[in-house]
This record gives structure tokens, C-alpha cells and sequence, in this order.
């Protein structure tokens, strides 16, 4: 949506604008729910718009990763250098430079090759002038791994916890939950990373509030009080427990949408339930920008009673998963 405030001067005395956000329910393959073509699709996707999404992103993220992603990331994992951290569904290394920055030893693992080839291009430029300045390359390494096939994992898993002592003391999911048709296979796998005494952070579009399930709602009017134009923001939300997967843009103008799966808070614990993860702190971010946006009336800036995201770091208690629990 490109509504942008309109200037009082614009609108006739009696003007009302009301706009309402809407996404496309879409199927692949004929079918809402084919999570093999869901996730071959968003694949092929992010390889598709990887040249963009980092044009709008560059080396650190946008304003979402600057001021809400990236504190929560810090904030909940408590790194501490020459600590191993691993980024799934890196993408082009944003956060996986965050850590290496704090001394911590990071891998990225995603499944499109084209965003891994941008991470190592950041990678090489942030190290020439590291190199420069008489400093350490950035400690990380990419792998290509598909967060949906828990065999691919296991290997992966195997592999990597040899090279790192036995795994990683910190494991980070940042905006990629809501992109895979099923994280049964992530949550399964997440134990083979993490070492003991480990912790995993997830940050993710908020699952009430934002895409699919929330919507934004703009109304415009004129305050019979005064004669000034005001703008009244909300989120509407007209399904929540079962909504099938929507096309969205992952940054505005993108040529190739992704899929977005939605997921209930109480569905997404307790997948990580049956994995053996409990949450031990849960964060809601919003943008506390003062004055909001008085350009972009879509913008979430202009939503600050709002959390646009979900931060929560999970504990692995083995004994959880022991037998099977009816309720879960």
C-alpha cells in the first residue's frame, strides 16, 4: 500500500479516508497446504530477489533490523566472546556479522545460494578494511542446508559439531519461521546444534498483529473540534486460528512475492514443546519512534501501541520430551 498522509489542504472539510490492508490467499500446486512446493517456491524465491532484497537492505538491515531485530537478538542471547553461535536462515549475514563483531565464532546456514554468495561479498568487504585497520577477519562461515529436511540437518549437525567442540552455545531464527510450511523438522533438529546448557533465540513477524493474520487499518478525518486532519491507526484482525498461507512482499517492490504460513502463538510453542524447548522470556518489540511516519501512513512507525514482532529465547530440557504428552 503506497497511501501516503494527505496534507489537510488536499482534502475537502468533510473528507474521510478509510483504508484497510489486505493480503492474496494463494495455492500452489493446487493445493493451500503443499508444503514441498511452499517450500521450493520461497526458495527459488529468495534466490529470485536476492540482488534486491540486499539493495534495500545493504550490509546492517533496515529500520526493523536496526532498532527491533537486531537489540532483541543481543539483548536475549547474552553472547560473550569466543562463543559459537549459529544463524539459520542467515540470509545475506546481517545478523551473523552482529555476532561476529561481539568475538563470537558464527555460522550461517540458509537454503538459497544466491543470498549466502551476497553474505560472503559483505563478508570480504567488512574484512578488507578490518584488514586495514590491523583487525581479525569476521570468524563466519555460510552453509547451504534446507531448514525443512531434517536428514539435510542431521549431516549438517554432524559435521559442524565436530569443527565447534561439540556445537553452539547460542542459536538465532531471525524472520524465517513464517517463510517455512512446517518448522516440525527445524524444532527436531535444533538439539543436534545446541550444546548443553545452550540457548535459542527466535525473532519473527508477530503472529497476532502482523501478516497474515493482522492487518492495518488507516482512517483519516477531519476533528470537528479543531478543523485539522487526524489519523487514527489500528489493526484488524478478522482470522487467527486457521488461516491459510498469503504471498507477501519481504521488503516493498520486491518483482516475486514469498509465501507466509501462519502460525497461532499456542501452536508455535508447542511445536518446540514436543522438541524438548520451553520459553524462559518473551518480548513483544514495537517502534517507539516519536511523531511515527508523516509520510508512510502504512508505516509501523505509525503504530507504536503495536508489536510488529515476537522475540523469545527457549531453554532445552530433554526430560520434556520424555513419553509422550496427550496435551501438548
Amino acid at each position: 500500500m503506497e497511501n501516503k498522509v494527505a496534507d489537510e489542504r488536499s482534502q475537502p472539510c468533510d473528507a474521510q479516508v478509510h483504508t484497510t490492508e489486505t493480503q492474496q490467499h494463494v495455492e500452489v500446486n493446487g493445493k493451500l497446504n503443499d508444503t514441498e512446493a511452499g517450500n521450493v517456491y520461497n526458495r527459488e524465491t529468495w534466490d529470485h530477489v536476492a540482488n534486491y532484497w540486499d539493495e534495500v537492505q545493504s550490509e546492517g538491515g533496515n529500520d526493523m533490523f536496526m532498532q527491533l531485530v537486531i537489540p532483541q537478538l543481543k539483548q536475549l542471547a547474552c553472547c560473550k566472546a569466543d562463543q559459537t553461535v549459529l544463524e539459520l536462515g542467515s540470509g545475506t549475514g546481517i545478523i551473523c556479522r552482529v555476532f561476529a563483531r561481539l568475538g563470537a565464532r558464527v555460522v550461517g546456514l540458509d537454503y538459497s545460494e544466491r543470498m549466502l554468495k551476497l553474505a560472503e561479498k559483505h563478508d570480504q568487504v567488512e574484512n578488507q578494511a578490518r584488514s586495514e585497520d590491523g583487525l581479525h577477519p569476521l570468524p563466519i562461515k555460510y552453509r547451504l542446508v534446507d531448514l525443512m529436511n531434517f536428514e539435510d540437518m542431521d549431516r549438517r549437525a554432524a559435521q559442524l559439531k565436530e569443527e565447534y567442540q561439540g556445537g553452539f552455545d547460542i542459536i538465532t531464527i531471525s524472520m524465517t519461521i513464517k517463510s517455512l510450511p512446517e518448522i516440525e523438522p527445524l524444532a527436531k533438529a535444533l538439539p543436534l546444534f545446541l550444546k548443553p546448557g545452550g540457548r535459542v533465540i527466535v525473532v519473527d513477524l508477530h503472529p497476532v498483529f502482523s501478516k497474515p493474520a493482522g492487518h492495518r487499518e488507516i482512517q483519516i478525518y477531519e476533528d470537528p473540534a479543531t478543523g485539522k486532519q487526524v489519523m487514527e491507526t489500528c489493526i484488524k484482525i478478522k482470522q487467527y486460528l486457521n488461516l491459510p498461507p498469503v504471498m507477501s512482499e519481504a521488503v516493498r517492490g520486491q518483482n516475486k512475492p514469498v509465501m507466509l504460513y501462519h502460525r497461532p502463538i499456542s501452536t508455535l510453542f508447542n511445536i518446540f514443546a514436543k522438541a524438548g524447548f520451553v520459553p524462559n522470556c518473551i518480548r513483544e518489540p514495537a517502534f517507539s519512534t516519536k511523531g511515527g511516519d508523516p509520510v508512510h501512513a502504512q508505516s509501523y512507525h505509525n503504530f507504536p501501541q503495536t508489536p510488529m514482532l515476537m522475540a523469545f529465547r527457549l531453554k532445552y530440557i530433554p526430560e520434556q520430551i520424555d513419553g509422550e504428552d496427550e496435551n501438548i
